[in-house]
């Protein structure tokens, strides 16, 4: 197989290291290890020792990002069993509830075939806070006409708070950088990396840039953040 036959499959960088997937994460087993569990923005608190938990996530939870000028959707469409369908920015996705990707589409080329990972890829390994690392490894698929088979494996790596302006406004957040391999049969090799800021005030990133060997680049802001009437 051709790495042109393959080059789909690079697609799942976004879904396995969004994906991105999931995951031997290397969580600190020591309490102690952990900083103290406190609100990123509160006042009178040193941000650098602050940490991020997991967000509750709800059907209907919808955020709009603006993407090469263009304004577009990213909803929470259904949840099930722990798993959730994700809409990123039109492109039908399913992840664990914490946006981490298990079967990942891709989001530059409309015409890609699904990529089904064994694990959720691991980009948001909480809790988040400043100088937390992690690695994952897991096994792909790409679903289709032309089916193919490899193994992945991310590094993940916080790098601390910054003050980051986007359309929605300026927020403290998390600036979190993922390190993502895929590699398969033929000598098919592909890497990713994605950085994003994480903020907890919005449950999600407020900045995210992509970038990947086959599947290109995309780089989106918030806009805006509605939460849906479950989560007030």
């Amino acid at each position: 197989m051709t790495l042109a036959q393959l080059a789909g499959a690079g697609t799942i960088c976004l879904a396995m290291a969004l994906a991105g997937c999931a995951a031997s994460v290397d969580h600190p087993s020591p309490a102690a290890d952990l900083p103290p569990t406190v609100t990123a923005n509160a006042a009178g608190v040193d941000s650098d020792r602050a940490q991020i938990k997991k967000p509750v996530l709800h059907t209907g939870d919808v955020w709009i990002d603006r993407i090469q000028g263009s304004d577009r959707e990213f909803r929470i469409e259904g949840i099930n069993d722990g798993t959730m369908d994700v809409s990123f920015w039109g492109t039908e996705m399913t992840t664990d509830d914490a946006l981490n990707v298990i079967v990942y589409r891709s989001l530059t080329q409309s015409s890609s075939e699904p990529t089904k990972s064994d694990k959720p890829g691991i980009w948001f390994a909480f809790p988040l806070y400043s100088g937390k690392t992690w690695e994952d490894k897991y096994n792909w698929e790409l679903l289709g006409a032309a089916p193919a088979k490899g193994k992945g494996e991310d590094r993940g790596s916080v790098l601390g708070w910054e003050d980051v302006t986007v359309p929605a406004g300026t927020f403290h957040a998390l600036k979190v950088v993922v390190l993502s391999r895929y590699y398969g049969a033929g000598g098919y090799n592909d890497d990713s990396t994605l950085t994003f800021w994480y903020a907890a005030e919005v449950n999600r990133f407020v900045k995210f840039d992509y970038r990947d060997t086959y599947d290109g680049a995309l780089f989106a802001e918030l806009v805006s953040y509605k939460p849906s009437a479950q989560s007030k």
